[in-house]
């Protein structure tokens, strides 16, 4: 009938009407005159569309990112994808390109930054201006100050910039409410000079699962370290052209990656991260490197291959040092 009256509304005659849909029928007319019956009632009728959309669309509006909450139960099915190791410290030490405990502060910057990008060092999360600002150079002064080792002067521990700046201040474009004078800062968008990195960090997921997610992702992964607590920050190469390619990236990932336990406001192209090899005074602990690899592969972490045992290190110290005893079980 809906074709019938298309050919009646497109001006065909009964006959073309009839011939056409004998032609495109896909079963048998039942009766043998339904053809003939159904053209007949459509050209009798004076049925005309509406204008209208024949369906509407039930499509579900997206969830707010505010609303959407973390998921153990899917970062557990996740991590459970893979065998996870006894010590993912360990595990991390054999696969990384660069030995962690070689590492300070300064030769960690030196090994991801190229000469002459400079890197913004903080003390305090919201501070507006930079605790220190280090100019990479290679080969480099690798003596860190004792102010950045000790975890800065309010006892927080130390951040860095993710992305490296020009060291100028920019304005913001916003005004103070009572002085009227335009705000600058040396943090902000127009202050980076290469979108090369990005921060995934979890304060809700358990360590050993969130490692077992991070070594699952399809992304190339330049650094892994703790904050000196129960988090743990990887350091992710993106390589993005601008700010506007930096969020057309990260922007599909804020939600699958919020319920896995990320937190999302770390996903921002305007990022601080602890700075590996700092003590953080607050909470007694050490922001300690695991994972170093300046210039990742595009594979899994997974799917990385051994570089070296622990046991072959410890069979080089027992060279070194022949009176060392070597006992392997103690280091199982």
């Amino acid at each position: 009938m809906a074709e019938a009256n298309r050919c009646r509304i497109a001006g065909q005659t009964a006959d073309e009407a009839e011939r056409r849909l004998a032609a495109n029928i896909t079963r048998p007319p039942t009766p043998a005159s339904e053809i003939r019956t159904t053209v007949a009632k459509a050209y009798a009728g004076t049925w005309a569309p509406s204008g209208r959309p024949a369906f509407k669309s039930y499509r579900r509006a997206p969830v707010p990112l505010s609303s959407i909450t973390f998921n153990p139960a899917k970062l557990a099915a996740v991590a459970g994808a893979i065998q996870q190791p006894t010590s993912w410290r360990h595990w991390l030490w054999e696969r990384s390109a660069k030995r962690p405990e070689c590492m300070n502060a300064f030769s960690f910057l030196a090994h991801l930054y190229r000469d002459g990008e400079r890197v913004h060092l903080f003390d305090k999360m919201d501070s507006k201006t930079a605790m220190h600002t280090v100019t990479i150079t290679h080969p480099m002064d690798c003596r860190v100050p004792a102010d950045i080792r000790e975890g800065g002067q309010h006892g927080l521990g130390c951040w860095y910039l993710a992305n490296p700046i020009d060291g100028e201040w920019h304005d913001t474009g916003e005004k103070d409410k009572i002085t009227g004078k335009p705000h600058f800062s040396c943090r902000n968008h127009q202050a980076i000079t290469s979108w090369r990195y990005g921060v995934l960090e979890s304060d809700l997921a358990p360590a050993d699962l969130w490692l077992a997610f991070i070594v699952q992702l399809p992304v190339r992964v330049s650094a892994i370290y703790t904050s000196g607590s129960r988090s743990i920050h990887a350091l992710i190469r993106l390589d993005a052209t601008s700010k506007a390619d930096f969020d057309r990236i990260i922007a599909p990932l804020k939600r699958p990656l919020k319920v896995l336990g990320a937190d999302p406001a770390c996903l921002s192209a305007v990022r601080l991260t602890r700075l590996p090899g700092c003590w953080r005074p607050e909470k007694r602990g050490f922001q300690k490197l695991l994972y170093l690899c300046p210039n990742p592969p595009a594979v899994r972490l997974a799917d990385l291959p051994v570089l070296r045992t622990r046991f072959e290190m410890l069979d080089r110290w027992h060279t070194l040092c022949p009176r060392w005893n070597r006992n392997q079980e103690a280091y199982q």
